[in-house]
């Protein structure tokens, strides 16, 4: 602390006044609201008889970093020389980031030759015999720990109602909205969720994200960007296109919310003193499923995945041939995608495409047709559905995948519990009800059973991860049996075949469920 013992006229200092009350502040105490604060500080110093030159109010910005609007206006006030003595109501006011603070305290104000008085907690950095002064760092300290304190608290509330199938999202995804008198419900959005569904029909029946877009582009559609500016208070200033983009579809695609399963929990802050996001890990996901109408059949949003998780049907088709196995088909040999070289007639023929760029250094030439190809797959997966997706099977892998899904459910239920227990113990904590070795100990067990719940439900999720539902295989399977020459289901292939590899003797087909 600066080292002064003067003893200034009351005129000598110009007070700054500053004031701030986050949101999480205001939840917690009704005594730190702005007017509260005001009052006993404009008190203050008129008993002091020091000048007032302004007051400074951040109302609604976290103690946790200095980015805030006012607090700035009062540097610039103090680099003008207007303000020489800053004062608030205590020092969690100033700011709860210990290392800014202490800057604050320690450097900034000295090197200006300010005053700074916390009221509340008896501190007055120009009061060289006051003994408060020297637990300003310990209190630093302890503003920090609480604002941590209450982020974990929020963000354990925040899992617990993601959980129990709340909705925390502050903005539904394109085709949906909130319930006026519950936001907690979602409800669809008539307007608008036609064109969700235009958009996953032409999708799967083969148009690429380039031709929607012109077609919705066209049509004058409004980007979801704009829809929610037209419908919501949410504004952006710096994104400011009215252009439907391939970046924009592909997220309508990929959006499980469509299914009416309610998928959150996706992203998080990286700690309670930055607003960095980063992605969350997909076994953490909080997945609610059937939470709400669903906008597109599971079956139709489960063959588009396929389709984009092969990128199939990314090009023109009036350009060039759509093959039915495109993207399935590897070489045996080194494992390169196989690409169609068309014949002296319609036909064409499997290339290597290892081969087809570096020639036979890297690998050899295959002579196999494509319709020879095409011909082996359809037959064996006739073969295959007739022999092992008989309706007793499907039964029975149904009741099998039932009984998974309530040990997820019961998992599920254990975490909740967990999240329960450690929001609790942060209420007991921050109200004194708990020591600090107790709070510090459940803590820690009640984390690490967190973690083995975690565990747990990998390991199921791998055991299943291969499984396919019994409505899905029963469609696949009237569909399979219906095949016809003329008429080949390709998304349904993408459905049954993870990837074919071949050579000039032999045909090797790689299922996504347990062939002969």
């Amino acid at each position: 602390m600066q080292d002064l013992n003067y003893n200034f006229p009351p005129t000598y200092f110009k007070v700054g006044i500053y004031t701030r009350l986050s949101r999480e502040d205001e939840k917690e105490k009704e005594s730190e609201s702005i007017d509260t604060q005001k009052k006993l500080l404009i008190n203050y110093i008129k008993s002091q008889g020091w000048t007032l030159f302004k007051i400074y109010v951040d109302d609604g910005f976290t103690g946790t970093n200095f980015n805030r609007p006012d607090f700035k206006k009062l540097i610039n006030d103090i680099e003008a020389s207007n303000v020489n003595l800053v004062i608030t109501k205590d020092l969690s006011r100033l700011g709860r980031d210990y290392i800014e603070t202490g800057y604050y305290l320690e450097k900034y104000f000295p090197l200006k030759n300010v005053r700074y008085i916390a009221l509340n907690d008896g501190i007055d950095t120009f009061d060289n015999n006051n003994t408060n002064n020297d637990m300003t760092p310990f209190k630093s300290v302890f503003n920090d720990m609480y604002a941590k304190d209450i982020s974990k608290k929020v963000r354990s509330s925040l899992l617990t109602k993601a959980a129990s199938g709340q909705n925390i999202k502050s903005f539904l995804p394109y085709g949906y909205r909130k319930d006026e008198n519950d936001k907690n419900i979602i409800l669809v959005d008539y307007e608008v969720s036609p064109i969700v569904q235009k958009i996953f029909e032409m999708y799967y029946k083969g148009s690429n994200k380039t031709e929607i877009c012109k077609y919705l582009n066209t049509n004058k559609i409004l980007t979801p960007l704009a829809y929610k500016r037209k419908t919501t208070n949410y504004f952006n200033p710096n994104n400011k296109t009215n252009l439907w983009s391939t970046t924009m579809i592909s997220k309508i695609l990929r959006d499980r919310i469509y299914t009416g399963d309610l998928v959150q929990h996706k992203y998080s802050k990286l700690n309670y003193k930055t607003k960095k996001v980063i992605n969350v890990p997909k076994n953490q996901y909080i997945i609610i499923k059937n939470n709400h109408e669903p906008i597109i059949d599971r079956n139709i949003f489960n063959s588009v995945q396929i389709i984009l998780d092969k990128k199939s049907n990314e090009w023109n088709y009036t350009a060039s041939k759509l093959h039915l196995l495109q993207g399935l088909v590897l070489c045996k040999k080194c494992k390169s995608k196989i690409t169609y070289n068309k014949n002296h007639g319609k036909d064409f023929r499997c290339v290597c495409s290892s081969y087809k760029r570096n020639g036979s250094k890297f690998c050899s030439n295959i002579h196999l047709r494509e319709d020879a190809l095409i011909n082996s797959v359809i037959a064996s997966l006739r073969e295959n559905i007739g022999n092992f997706l008989k309706y007793d099977e499907l039964e029975y892998i149904f009741l099998n995948k039932q009984a998974n899904n309530k040990k997820l459910d019961y998992l599920y239920s254990k975490i909740n519990e967990k999240d329960n227990l450690i929001q609790s113990l942060y209420e007991d904590k921050v109200k004194g009800i708990v020591t600090e070795e107790l709070f510090i100990r459940l803590l820690k067990q009640y984390e690490e059973d967190k973690r083995k719940l975690v565990k747990l439900i990998q390991k199921e999720k791998e055991i299943n991860k291969n499984e396919v539902n019994k409505d899905d295989l029963i469609f696949n399977t009237k569909k399979i049996l219906e095949f016809k020459e003329n008429k080949i289901d390709r998304n349904l292939i993408l459905k049954l075949i993870d990837k074919i590899e071949i050579d000039d003797d032999s045909i090797d087909i790689y299922y996504k469920f347990k062939a002969i």
